[in-house]
């Protein structure tokens, strides 16, 4: 079957990423593997909807796979319109972070115009749908529960009922296909790694892990991948790294699972193997929540290899919300961490949120207090957004008396649900105070470097 992976179009998109999807990209590859002629228009799309529909018609694919983030809801029902006004007949299926996080009768009530949703990973059930779709087309006899009822994480309905089935997650992931390189080549990118040196090469998310123990109370990623830890073997990172450097020319690699960390034997091995095969690398990585693996030793060595910054999630200054949070180092460890990392050469971002529950402009100081205490090179502020499927969005539903937010609509600035206990116009209002802070803290930097550089001219 023809087959179209997109994301909504970015026109439609506030703030879009701009480098390769990989779970799109994954999805491509299962999807070539089994025969089917896969098509991916993501994040580097032409933004116009114009050239969309042209797009469409031009290529008429059978079915169309969006992938959605909470925050795009409205530009994905946006996108869907248009498929359905260009090509009526074609299959549309919904994945991703935001229907594998959200309720399935909830989903499907607001996008009455889709066919299917698959929650969870879906390199296995994608290809299982198509199949039962081709073999039987949509409209069939058979009873629903029957027809689709093995087929992990889909969501369906029938009439006025919607189904469901229970996702499943692939244990080894050293069996599924590397992405689809060839339909997201980095070249195609224009994404800049922060505090890189190398002066040639693309850029290139990757993952090694799938799974996340933590329960941090804003954190949707369990629903879509689970609790549990499941590691790509350091040979099989490796190969897929050796595939972007020799083959699509990658030189800054961006890590992008949270459990990169996690298994010091595996971190060490995929460091050593780095400068074992040569490669002339940067590398940066979001870290895990538990920062034990993350000695002198072992930033050493992932120096050597090309680690040049480390993100952290540090979210909060407050020991009282950070208990709120669910989050277990304390922020002695944390401001230990950042110096050790910093002595062994590596950069250090650090993200922050405010407006958490019950969180009060106290709370709220004590964060900033902390976050401009530290030694690091970026610092990123947001909103507390209350996902489907987190901890934060059954306390506001509680809190407000409501079954379920209009996703379409609703917009974390003026939201009439903030989390805590300060009104989303209060919350906007310290935001763009920090905002300002960290511009006077950037231009106060670079007068500093300009300074040194004149003293080392004048020396």
């Amino acid at each position: 079957m023809k087959i179209l992976l997109t994301v909504p179009v970015t026109s439609f998109v506030s703030d879009p990423p701009n480098f390769p999807d990989l779970g799109l990209g994954y999805i491509a590859a299962s999807l070539k593997n089994k025969g089917h002629e896969a098509h991916v228009r993501d994040w580097n799309m032409d933004p116009s909807h114009e050239k969309f529909k042209v797009w469409l018609m031009e290529n008429r694919p059978e079915v169309i796979g969006i992938k959605v983030f909470t925050k795009d809801v409205a530009a994905t029902q946006k996108t869907i319109t248009i498929i359905r006004e260009t090509l009526r007949g074609t299959t549309i299926v919904i994945g991703g972070p935001h229907p594998s996080a959200s309720e399935p009768t909830d989903l499907m009530n607001d996008f009455v115009d889709c066919d299917f949703a698959i929650r969870g990973e879906a390199e296995e059930s994608f290809p299982f749908l198509l199949s039962e779709i081709k073999n039987t087309g949509l409209k069939d006899a058979k009873p629903e529960k029957e027809r689709y009822k093995n087929i992990p994480g889909l969501v369906w309905r029938k009439g006025g009922d919607v189904f469901s089935n229970p996702i499943s997650l692939c244990h080894n992931l050293d069996n599924i296909d590397f992405p689809c390189w060839e339909m997201i080549n980095p070249k195609d990118y224009f994404f800049d790694m922060l505090g890189s040196t190398l002066k040639e090469g693309y850029i290139s998310p990757i993952i090694t892990t799938r799974g996340c123990p933590g329960k941090c109370c804003f954190c949707c990623v369990h629903k879509i991948s689970g609790r549990k830890i499941r590691y790509r073997s350091p040979s099989n990172v490796l190969k897929e790294m050796s595939l972007l450097y020799n083959k699509y020319n990658v030189k800054k690699f961006m890590f992008m699972d949270n459990c990169f960390t996690s298994h010091k034997e595996n971190l060490i091995k995929i460091c050593e193997d780095i400068l074992k095969e040569k490669m002339i690398i940067e590398w940066d990585f979001v870290s895990y929540e538990k920062l034990d693996n993350l000695t002198d030793a072992t930033l050493s060595l992932m120096y050597r290899s090309g680690c040049r910054m480390i993100h952290l999630g540090i979210e909060s200054g407050s020991e009282k919300t950070r208990k709120v949070m669910n989050k277990s180092t304390s922020l002695k460890e944390i401001t230990e961490k950042v110096k050790v990392i910093k002595d062994n050469g590596i950069k250090v971002g650090a993200f922050f949120m405010i407006g958490f529950p019950e969180e009060t402009i106290k709370e709220i100081r004590e964060t900033t207090n902390y976050a401009f205490s530290l030694d690091v090179d970026l610092l990123k502020f947001t909103i507390c957004f209350p996902l489907p499927g987190t901890q934060n969005y059954d306390y506001i539903k509680e809190k407000y008396k409501f079954s379920i937010i209009n996703w379409a609509s609703f917009n974390i600035k003026d939201s009439p649900y903030p989390v805590s206990q300060l009104s989303s116009k209060e919350l906007n209002r310290m935001l763009n105070v920090i905002s300002l802070r960290l511009c006077l803290l950037n231009a106060r930097k670079i007068v500093i470097r300009k300074i040194m550089k004149a003293v080392r001219i004048f020396k």
